[in-house]
């Protein structure tokens, strides 16, 4: 048997991901068991390729994912799950400094980990880095305005 590569294990993670959120309403074990077996994949995609901040990223979102499952259970593990997801969001930040997104992610999984201190550092880092992405987008429309009544 032929081991998958990384991308074949990011995409067959992302179609699990896509079941999963349309069996959510429906039958919450089925999207469940689809989430962890998405999360299978973007490990082994994440094994593959640990300097990629989407696998990493995609990894912390399938943790998410079953954190919220324990929660809705009132599992205690919840928290602990919440913890790990928040970690792996860090590490995908540190591969991705940049993304104001997996910032906010990181601060969401501090939250409901009870992390109120990391929570709040993690939304102050992620709020800088869009509000920086914001102004750079807004220039960039600005300055395409420009050239095109130049034009």
């Amino acid at each position: 048997m032929t081991e998958l590569s990384f991308e074949e294990h990011l995409q067959a993670g992302n179609t699990l991901v896509a079941q999963a959120q349309q069996a959510a309403t429906v039958d919450f074990q089925q999207a469940r068991a689809l989430w962890q077996q998405a999360g299978k994949h973007f490990f082994h995609a994440h094994q593959l390729d640990g300097g990629d901040a989407q696998a990493a990223f995609r990894l912390a979102q399938a943790w998410m994912a079953e954190a919220y499952a324990l929660q809705k259970e009132e599992s205690s593990n919840a928290l602990v799950m919440w913890s790990n997801a928040a970690a792996q969001c860090e590490l995908a930040f540190d591969l991705a400094p940049e993304n104001g997104r997996i910032a906010m992610t990181a601060a969401s999984c501090h939250h409901f980990a009870g992390e109120h201190d990391a929570a709040k550092a993690w939304k102050q880092i992620g709020a800088h880095l869009l509000a920086d992405e914001q102004a750079v987008a807004e220039q960039d429309n600005a300055d395409g305005s420009k050239a095109e009544g130049a034009a």
